[in-house]
């Protein structure tokens, strides 16, 4: 509570710096133009490779990673080529986006596997050594606490059940002051131990402990001045749970050595496009001001499904993460729209309305997996598409609010608005509602998600998508600010070709071409 706290805080601060408009343009460039930043991801996907370089082209900065040597899900990345890409590119560097599962494990999801850590201590130990020359550079690295369920496809995903009810019960134990308390929890936990193969719970148990030891020392490493900060996400949790037990544990050691440039949210993939926002916010001294909106009040308390917080909670703290630690310049006004049921459209239209004058976001979090098709229909329709700067509505809500906000602020303090805006706006469009809305639900009937399709099944699924994608851009308009001011227009993009990432149904990927 002294964290929530402590952001709403900051939100109410930043709130009493003088506004500006986006309709009046600007003509200082953002200081991240032309920057070059160096990136090793959480993995190899678009969400956390060229989702973010999309994101530095908004700005003209230069993001890159290895091109060789990342994962492909069932294999993890080759750690060589890792150290000798890093080694060869950090000396022309801005800025270094390291995340430390890419880094350790190989990429995020192996980063569920207690073996993937047997080397950590050795990686880590490199990592310093690499880093500790380049001081002078802006350096951040990213740390990500494993999910609460088992590595699926593990033979320990049999029993996810049990290690997840031993996790929320063991969650409860250690918060517990009284002993009553404690040894009403402990009779389950030893109950539960007798139900689970000790190998799967010893496994369980050892993946957030070693977890847990790989934070410390990187968060030491803030303290210390070998990076200039460190994001830490908590990646598919609940309120209580064995990754709520880190980060609480994470939360203490950080008070006790007062630190603060480290920071701990929900989420996963969308971390690396935050930090990239927050190093272009803390370059230009820019501070923001958010005017949130929930379709449904009681959605503000409600925790969605992976994210461990209520939502109002987890969108503060995002927002706090993104501001400056010393603003230098005037805050900018931003508005969101977050859509979590059923309403009528003449409330978003007339929102957008009185929100004329803001960047405005809408932000889709009704559905855990599968965007609101109702509401999307209705939304092209009234050509409501013509009056948001963002959109998005991808994976979990923690995922979808992290993009939002990232690209929001990115494209907040540019005087105008390149093509690679408007390309991150179709591929919202495109994936967060075409596919995830649209298409991956009729695949989830008739594939498993946790498989990789053959040639033939890919074809057969990505072989309309590039046509029935195109129809849907074709329909929308975007906006988009020049030197006359803020201006619609129809969305230029079309998918040249679909394919799946780990050849899996799971996401897609997209390549487009401006007509």
């Amino acid at each position: 509570m002294k964290y929530l706290r402590w952001i709403l805080l900051c939100v109410t601060i930043l709130g009493a710096f003088p506004q500006v408009a986006i309709g009046q343009t600007q003509t200082k460039e953002s200081a991240l133009h032309h920057k070059k930043i160096v990136l090793i991801p959480l993995d190899s996907r678009p969400v956390n490779t060229s989702y973010v370089g999309l994101l530095g082209r908004i700005a003209q900065a230069n993001v890159v990673w290895p091109t060789t040597g990342l994962d492909q899900w069932e294999k993890p990345a080759d750690y060589s080529k890792l150290k000798q890409f890093l080694q060869e590119q950090i000396k022309s560097a801005d800025a270094v986006f390291i995340a430390i599962p890419g880094w350790v494990n190989g990429g995020l999801l192996h980063g569920r596997y207690t073996a993937t850590y047997a080397e950590q201590t050795q990686r880590l130990a490199e990592l310093k050594n690499i880093l500790l020359p380049y001081r002078n550079k802006s350096i951040y690295l990213i740390g990500v606490i494993p999910r609460e369920k088992p590595a699926a496809g593990s033979p320990a995903d049999a029993y996810t059940f049990e290690l997840t009810q031993f996790g929320r019960r063991y969650a409860q134990y250690v918060q517990s002051e009284k002993p009553e308390n404690r040894r009403y929890h402990m009779y389950f936990l030893r109950k539960l131990q007798q139900e689970t193969p000790p190998e799967y719970l010893l496994g369980y148990t050892r993946l957030f402990q070693e977890n847990l030891q790989g934070l410390y020392t990187i968060a030491g490493w803030a303290r210390d001045g070998i990076v200039d900060g460190v994001l830490i996400g908590t990646d598919d949790t609940s309120t209580l749970s064995l990754p709520k037990v880190n980060e609480l544990c994470i939360r203490k050691y950080c008070q006790q050595e007062k630190l603060s440039n480290v920071y701990i949210m929900n989420g996963a993939d969308e971390l690396t496009s935050l930090l990239l926002a927050r190093y272009k916010n803390e370059l230009d001294g820019t501070p923001s001001h958010y005017t949130l909106t929930y379709s449904h009040h009681a959605a503000r308390d409600k925790a969605l499904t992976y994210d461990g917080v209520p939502l109002a909670e987890m969108i503060a703290s995002k927002i706090a993460f993104l501001q400056p630690s010393h603003p230098r310049s005037p805050e900018q006004r931003l508005s969101i729209y977050i859509h979590s049921g059923e309403e009528e459209l003449d409330t978003v239209a007339d929102w957008s309305r009185q929100h004329a004058g803001t960047i405005r976001g809408l932000a889709d979090v009704s559905y855990l997996w599968f965007p609101d098709t109702d509401f999307m229909e209705a939304y092209i329709r009234q050509k409501l598409s013509g009056q948001f700067e963002s959109y998005a509505s991808w994976n979990t809500g923690g995922n979808t609010i992290g993009l939002l906000l990232a690209h929001m602020e990115m494209i907040r303090g540019e005087p105008v608005w390149n093509t690679a805006h408007e390309e991150w706006m179709a591929l919202r469009y495109a994936e967060d509602y075409y596919y995830n809305a649209v298409k991956r639900p009729q695949y989830v009937h008739r594939y498993d998600q946790a498989r990789k399709l053959d040639p033939k099944e890919e074809a057969i699924v990505t072989a309309p998508m590039p046509t029935e994608a195109n129809r849907l851009l074709s329909s929308l308009s975007y906006v988009t600010r020049t030197q006359a001011g803020m201006q619609q227009a129809p969305i230029r993009f079309r998918v040249e070709k679909a394919t799946l990432p780990w050849n899996r149904i799971f996401e897609i990927s997209y390549t487009l071409k401006r007509k």
